[in-house]
């Protein structure tokens, strides 16, 4: 077995004793995770979704923008959920692509377009799969607060993204 896969399911099985849920471990130096592919259907929020991020000093590569970010916040989120080009729903900022899980890491977070939660935070992170044509993002991009299950947005402590 893998150093990388071994540090995985260690980390997926801290993630579970903890509360977390499962989550993806990643390298201090890439991040793989979204694949190409079209929309699962969407899953609706499970009973006792957690209200809660964590944070984790652990660095992901951002091939878009071209800055490594050092620390996530890993949250519950809604599986399913569309990712954004910029924080917004206007025409050029079309989604990018989906958050297949119901537990995620994001980077930051980001002013934008006002959505059904009932403010204006987007939350940046690397989606599970890239929307066919949209390979330029390399899967990063904006989920409403609406689909992070946070009891505040911005979440406490998360860092401010300045992401056009």
């Amino acid at each position: 077995m893998s150093v990388r896969r071994a540090v995985a399911m260690f980390a997926a099985l801290l993630a579970v004793l903890f509360g977390a849920g499962a989550v993806q471990a990643s390298s201090p130096s890439t991040t793989t995770r979204a694949a190409l592919s079209a929309p699962p259907e969407a899953e609706a929020a499970p009973l006792g979704a957690q209200a809660s991020c964590t944070a984790r000093n652990v660095s992901h590569y951002d091939a878009y923008t071209g800055r490594t970010w050092t620390r996530d916040w890993v949250c519950g989120n809604r599986a399913g959920a569309p990712l954004y080009g910029c924080a917004s729903f206007i025409a050029a900022c079309s989604a990018i692509g989906w958050i297949d899980t119901s537990t995620s890491w994001f980077v930051c977070w980001g002013r934008g377009a006002a959505h059904s939660g009932g403010n204006n935070i987007w939350y940046y992170t690397m989606g599970d799969r890239i929307a066919p044509g949209r390979e330029r993002s390399h899967g990063w991009g904006f989920i409403p607060a609406v689909d992070v299950w946070t009891s505040t947005d911005p979440w406490p402590g998360m860092t401010e993204c300045n992401i056009p």
